[in-house]
C-alpha cells in the first residue's frame, strides 16, 4: 500500500477526491446532501461508509488482485460495500434472528478480494472509533478475521447444508450469540408497527416524524399501480416457491433521511395486509427504493461492465438476484417495480433488522467477532460461487481458496495486514481533508 500513498503525495489527492465527492453527490438535495456531510464528518469511518467509490477508484483492476487472484476462478457475488456495520441481525417468516448481510444495493460479480480488503480496511477504523490505536492489537484482529475467512475454505460442506446453513444465537460466539437473542426478544412486526403506524382497523402511516413524508395524490397513485404490478409478477420473476397471497395496499409514504452512502436515495415505504390472515400483527412494511448503478460500475473495465449490461436489464433486478445468491434465507417479498424510468428494489421492512454495536465490546470480544466476520464473510462468498457456476458440489473458488489455506495462509494474512492498517491512515488523511474542506463543497 506504500505505492499508493506515495502517488497520494505527488499529484493533488486532496483536491481530486473533494472534487470525486462533489461529483458523486451532485444529484443530491441540498438538505440530503448537508445530512449526508454531517455525518461523514463524523468521523473517519463514517466518512469511509460515505465514500465506497474512493475505494473503487483506489483498488478496481489493482495489481494486487493477482497475488491471491485475479482470474476468472476468483470471481463470486459481492456484497460491494462490506463493511463492519454492513453485517447485522436480521430475520424473515418466523425463523431465528440472523447474522449476515443485510445490504446489497452495491452488489455485483467481481474478485472476492474486494469485499475482504474494504472489510478489513473497516476493521482498522472501527478499532479506532472505539479507541484502539495498538498497532499490534489491530493486526492480531487483521489476522483472525483473514485467517478465519480463509480456513473456512478448508471445510468440506455439502451443497445442501451449504446453503441452508445460518448463523443464529445456537451456533456463534458468545457476544454474537448475546446480540442475537436480545434482538429477539426486543424486536417483533407489532412493536415495528407501533413505532411507524398509527390506527386499529384502518392502520396508516404516522406523519409526525421527520422520518416519513405523504405523497400527493397522483404521486400516490402512481407508487400502489406499480405496487400492483409488483404482485402480480413477483412470483414468476424471482422463483418464489410459495402461493401468492393477495395483498392489500393500505398506505404509502416517501422515506427520508435513511442510511449513509445511500443516503437521498428516493425511497418509499408501503404498508401491507395480508387479506387472507386477517390478523393486524400479520400487516408487514415493504422497502421501496431506487437503485442505481452499483458504485463499483464506474470503475470497471469495459468487458466487465458490458456483462453487467448483458447480465441485468435493470439495477433492481441486480439487487434482486444478489440477495439471492448471497442471502442465507432471502425476503419472500423480494422484487422490484419500475417508476419514472427508474427501477426500484422491493423488500420487507424487517422487524429484526439491527446492528452489532461493537463499542460496547471488549478486546477479546472483538477478537472473537473478527472471527465470526471471517467466517460469515466466507460463506456468502461460498454460497454465492455454488449458484454462479451453478455447480451443486464445489466451485473453483472453493478449491483454488482451500489450496490458499493448506499452503499459502502466513502470506495471505500479511497480506491483508499490509495492506489495511496503511490505507486505513490514508482514509483519516482523506476525511481530515473533507472535513476541512466540508463546507466549501456545499456551496459549490
Amino acid at each position: 500500500m506504500k505505492d499508493l500513498i506515495r502517488e497520494s503525495k505527488s499529484y493533488d489527492r486532496e483536491g481530486k477526491i473533494l472534487d470525486d465527492i462533489r461529483d458523486q453527490n451532485a444529484y443530491l438535495p441540498e438538505e440530503s446532501k448537508f445530512k449526508k456531510y454531517q455525518k461523514m464528518a463524523t468521523s473517519p469511518y463514517i466518512f469511509y461508509r460515505g465514500t465506497n467509490h474512493l475505494f473503487w477508484k483506489d483498488f478496481a483492476g489493482s495489481w494486487r488482485l493477482h497475488q491471491f487472484g485475479g482470474a476468472s476462478w476468483s470471481r463470486t457475488w459481492l456484497q460491494g460495500d462490506s463493511h463492519v456495520y454492513n453485517m447485522g441481525a436480521f430475520k424473515h417468516q418466523g425463523e431465528n434472528v440472523c447474522f449476515g448481510f443485510d445490504d446489497f444495493d452495491d452488489s455485483l460479480v467481481a474478485d472476492y478480494q474486494y469485499d475482504i480488503w474494504r472489510f478489513a480496511i473497516s476493521i482498522v477504523l472501527d478499532c479506532w472509533d472505539r479507541d484502539l490505536h495498538d498497532s499490534d492489537e489491530i493486526d492480531s484482529a487483521l489476522d483472525t478475521f483473514s485467517s478465519s475467512y480463509l480456513l473456512s475454505f478448508k471445510e468440506t460442506i455439502k451443497a445442501k447444508k451449504l446453503l441452508a446453513k445460518r448463523f443464529t444465537s445456537s451456533n456463534t460466539c458468545k457476544p454474537l450469540a448475546k446480540f442475537l437473542e436480545k434482538t429477539q426478544e426486543k424486536s417483533s412486526r407489532r412493536k415495528m408497527l407501533e413505532k411507524w403506524t398509527s390506527g386499529e382497523h384502518d392502520r396508516h402511516f404516522g406523519l409526525n416524524s421527520d422520518k416519513v413524508r405523504a405523497l400527493d395524490s397522483p404521486r400516490r397513485e402512481q407508487l400502489i399501480d406499480a405496487l400492483c404490478s409488483y404482485r402480480e409478477r413477483r412470483n414468476e420473476l424471482m422463483g418464489l416457491e410459495y402461493s401468492d397471497c393477495p395483498m392489500q395496499i393500505l398506505d404509502v409514504v416517501e422515506r427520508l433521511g435513511a442510511g449513509t452512502g445511500s443516503l437521498g436515495n428516493q425511497r418509499f415505504y408501503a404498508l401491507i395486509r395480508d387479506i387472507d390472515k386477517q390478523n393486524q400483527d400479520h400487516d408487514f412494511i415493504l422497502d421501496i427504493k431506487l437503485q442505481g448503478q452499483p458504485t463499483a460500475y464506474g470503475y470497471l473495465s469495459q468487458e466487465e461492465t458490458d456483462e453487467y449490461n448483458n447480465n441485468f436489464f435493470s439495477h433492481a433486478v441486480r439487487h434482486a438476484d444478489a440477495y439471492t445468491a448471497l442471502s442465507d434465507f432471502p425476503d419472500h417479498h423480494l422484487g422490484w417495480v419500475s417508476l419514472d424510468n427508474g427501477s426500484y428494489s422491493v423488500r420487507e421492512r424487517c422487524p429484526y433488522k439491527r446492528d452489532l454495536d461493537t463499542s460496547k465490546l471488549s478486546s477479546k470480544e472483538f477478537l472473537l467477532m473478527a472471527r465470526q466476520w471471517g467466517e460469515v464473510l466466507a460463506l456468502k462468498h461460498r454460497r454465492a460461487a455454488r449458484r454462479l457456476t451453478q455447480n451443486q458440489e464445489t466451485s473453483p473458488l472453493e478449491e483454488k481458496l482451500k489450496n490458499i489455506a493448506e499452503s499459502h495462509c502466513w502470506e495471505f494474512k500479511f497480506f491483508i495486514r499490509s495492506l489495511a492498517q496503511p490505507y486505513a491512515q490514508q482514509v483519516r488523511r482523506d476525511w481530515e481533508a473533507f472535513r476541512a474542506n466540508a463546507d466549501a463543497l456545499l456551496t459549490q
